[in-house]
């Protein structure tokens, strides 16, 4: 059964509007795409916006400073190199039409994530404030067509460490 999308912000009618509009381009003019919804995106060059609090705090937890995530709940964790992976492979595959990947990688709650890295690095002072971001929280992800590859999400306990390293290596130990 397929659903209605009914986005609740700004930023979510226009990413609607311009998969439309790639679903035209592709019957009209032939012209193919891969488009992505991965929810929150997290690890290493992610650093700004309301979504960008989990990288701050991997970040913060690495400088041994205090940091904010500014909304709780719960979200999907999609590790940064999921989404730049998803997207290699889709500009070096043959492509037709007008694909959408919903990506919610690992889907739980906010005070989960926090306790992933406090038990990675053992630095505590990671506040969590807000309301939840205005995204469900319950949808799943598309699978990822065969052409495409096998891509399976990465944990957020894999992805913390991943962020980690990426983040020693460009500072140093």
């Amino acid at each position: 059964m397929q659903c209605t999308p009914q986005p609740l912000t700004l930023y979510g009618v226009t990413k609607l509007a311009v998969e439309g509009i790639a679903r035209v381009y592709a019957a009209d003019y032939g012209i193919a795409s891969v488009g992505l919804r991965p929810y929150v995106v997290y690890g290493p060059g992610e650093s700004s916006g309301i979504a960008a609090g989990p990288s701050i705090a991997i970040a913060a937890s690495r400088r041994k400073e205090a940091a904010t995530i500014r909304f709780s709940g719960r979200v999907g964790f999609v590790y940064v190199d999921d989404v730049a992976q998803l997207l290699a492979a889709a500009t070096t595959r043959p492509i037709q039409g007008a694909t959408v990947l919903t990506m919610t990688g690992d889907t739980r709650e906010i005070v989960d994530f926090k306790a992933a890295l406090v038990a990675r690095t053992g630095w505590t002072t990671i506040d969590i404030e807000g309301p939840p971001l205005r995204i469900p929280s319950d949808l799943t992800s598309d699978p990822v067509p065969l052409w495409l590859g096998n891509h399976p999400p990465t944990s957020i306990e894999d992805g913390i460490e991943a962020s980690i390293a990426a983040l020693r290596g460009q500072n140093g130990p």
